[in-house]
């Protein structure tokens, strides 16, 4: 079985920490940034994650997630979510924002998908028209990028920790955490102590590798 994304992705983030919280035996596969063949001769089309299993192939975030889900341990219970709009939907107001600061930083943390030139290239080329300016125009306006994505931070509803549940994920922290945890490359982002708290259980259980250590 075979999981193939990009680390940076958090669409893929979310088969990811699926994968690992239910134990899931599986090789996980990082293609380049501008490989669109393996994509397309898998599903179509370019897209990540997809899932590989005994020949078959399959897209959708969320459907590989929950087949994952099946394929894990019973033990390692998901519980039920429903609530992750209170919380995403106040991100997604401030999109442009958080990808300025995002894009222009993925490309020089040493991420997987970005180990060539062309894949640089090509990730710039798509992500520049997207937020409408250059990564040095972007990176150039981060302390006005970064106060949009700390007010919202601040105003986010109190979020449920996988130790206020019984250390079990939610399908809430599979929509929630993959968003919180790309926020984690921005060097001088200031968090609430709720945020970081929940981010840090969450890849804790999940297994899944923040980037504070390298953050920019």
């Amino acid at each position: 079985m075979k999981l193939f994304q990009y680390d940076h992705c958090p669409f893929c983030v979310r088969a990811d920490m699926v994968a690992k919280y239910k134990q899931v035996n599986f090789e996980s596969v990082y293609l380049l940034n501008d490989d669109a063949d393996s994509c397309i001769e898998r599903v179509g089309k370019k897209m990540v994650p997809i899932l590989q299993i005994d020949g078959q192939s399959m897209g959708e975030s969320l459907d590989i997630a929950h087949k994952l889900d099946e394929l894990g341990k019973a033990d390692q219970v998901i519980v039920e979510g429903g609530d992750s709009d209170r919380f995403t939907q106040p991100l997604m107001s401030v999109n442009r924002a958080i990808f300025s600061l995002l894009f222009p930083r993925n490309v020089q943390i040493g991420l997987p998908e970005f180990e060539t030139q062309s894949a640089i290239d090509f990730y710039r080329v798509n992500k520049e028209a997207m937020i409408e300016c250059s990564f040095e125009q972007a990176l150039d306006n981060t302390a006005e990028h970064q106060a949009l994505v700390e007010q919202v931070l601040n105003d986010l509803p109190k979020l449920i920790k996988p130790s206020d549940r019984g250390g079990q994920l939610s399908w809430d922290d599979v929509m929630i955490f993959p968003m919180l945890r790309n926020l984690t490359v921005i060097k001088d982002l200031q968090m609430p102590t709720q945020v970081v708290d929940y981010i840090n259980e969450v890849a804790q259980l999940t297994n899944v590798e923040l980037y504070t250590d390298r953050a920019i």
